[in-house]
């Protein structure tokens, strides 16, 4: 058993259906209704065709290179632009392989259609197995001569060019675009087929060849399915009830997700820096240490060191340079956000290249430097909007 459904309208309103017997091929049920009927038309887990109007979708077969490779696929949608009545973005592009004569068949059709239909199919609980431009339901040959076949639809008539390629055309307009299409085709090109028991009186097929057959039940007709371009692909390949819970539960399900990554990342990024900061003052403090004092030994705790060394440290120089990192040390703590670039002891005062990338914390360590004993002052400030440095100098008389 097979289900076919073609919706007869842009805004998916109404639909024709039928009922096909999977081995022979014959109907067994049809009709049209509306599309909010969907679920009553269709029941159980039947394979289930669905055909979209021709007008809503364009055909295209673009040459590419031999053996093209993805990026030149994934290329088409420029490759057509200038086709395109809207922006690309706007648009969803089915692509087939590669053909042996180097076209690539593709289908495009507005985004917003598609996710209406796909919204549609999964309130009625139906899962789709194609879905398909309507004109491969308007029979096709591989003759030659063959310039076109064409068969009535609703308001108009579907014009099938080739086994990838057609059109809707109006029905006030057919014999001004058949004209066209004899302007533009090749000299083997000189037959069109037409199935309709009757055509407009003021039709004109001009120098094309017009055979004429009966009328034929376009939704009961034979379709090459492996052929067609599927406009189920990529994003719409998912099935109903796994779309519908992603949809009820996708916002609540990133905002969880980000939490817990900003809260993570938070974490890992908060001990990164502690542990860099941390680590440079240490290695800046031994550095120091092994400078001015050589002769000994930096152990893992410079600022003990420091202070032990100062009880017998009798050297005015030494002192007051040991006096003045030691304070600048005290002052620093609870400022992590604040780094020290380098450091230099010259004419009695300390000089401290910092860099920060919180303004507000520069300015309220300056506050609290200026409680101290001695005499300090942040020069040459520089604020960037990623970075803010300064120049920190410390004397030992206030």
């Amino acid at each position: 058993m097979e289900y076919r459904i073609q919706f007869v309208d842009s805004n998916l309103q109404r639909v024709d259906w039928c009922k096909l017997d999977s081995s022979s091929g014959e109907v067994i049920e049809s009709g049209s209704s509306d599309a909010d009927k969907l679920s009553e038309i269709c029941s159980g887990p039947t394979k289930t065709i669905v055909f979209l109007p021709q007008q809503n979708i364009l055909l295209s077969t673009p040459l590419l290179p031999p053996k093209a490779n993805k990026q030149q696929i994934n290329s088409i949608a420029f490759t057509i632009e200038d086709y395109l009545a809207v922006d690309i973005d706007d648009c969803f592009f089915a692509v087939l392989k590669q053909q042996a004569d180097h076209t690539v068949p593709v289908a495009v059709i507005n985004v917003d259609i598609m996710d209406k239909l796909i919204e549609l199919l999964t309130h009625h609980h139906i899962t789709a197995s194609l879905i398909l431009p309507q004109i491969y339901l308007c029979p096709w040959s591989d003759d030659k001569t063959l310039l076109a076949t064409i068969c009535p639809v609703q308001d108009g008539f579907l014009i099938r060019t080739g086994q990838h390629e057609g059109i809707f055309c109006h029905q006030g307009i057919l014999s001004q675009t058949v004209s066209i299409l004899e302007k533009n085709k090749s000299a083997s090109q000189s037959k069109l087929i037409i199935y309709s028991d009757n055509l407009p009186d003021d039709f004109d097929a001009g120098k094309v060849d017009v055979e004429q057959q009966a009328a034929i039940k376009l939704l009961a007709q034979s379709v090459d399915v492996q052929s067609c371009i599927n406009l189920k692909q990529k994003n719409y390949e998912t099935s109903h009830l796994w779309m519908e819970g992603f949809k009820k539960w996708q916002w609540p399900m990133a905002a969880l997700v980000l939490l817990v990554t900003v809260f993570f990342a938070g974490n890992i990024l908060n001990n990164f820096q502690k542990e860099k900061i941390y680590g440079g003052l240490i290695d800046q403090q031994k550095a120091l240490l092994k400078q001015h004092l050589p002769n000994i030994v930096v152990n893992n705790d410079p600022k003990r060191q420091l202070i032990e060394l100062l009880a017998d440290n009798q050297s005015g120089g030494q002192v007051g340079f040991l006096d003045l990192l030691h304070e600048y040390s005290r002052l620093k703590k609870g400022y992590e956000a604040v780094s020290s670039e380098k450091i230099i002891y010259q004419q009695s005062s300390l000089v401290i290249n910092l860099e920060t990338s919180d303004l507000n914390s520069m300015e309220s360590f300056r506050v609290r430097l200026e409680s101290s004993n001695y005499s300090v002052d942040i020069e040459n400030v520089n604020i960037n909007p990623d970075k803010t440095t300064g120049r920190l100098v410390m004397r030992e008389n206030k």
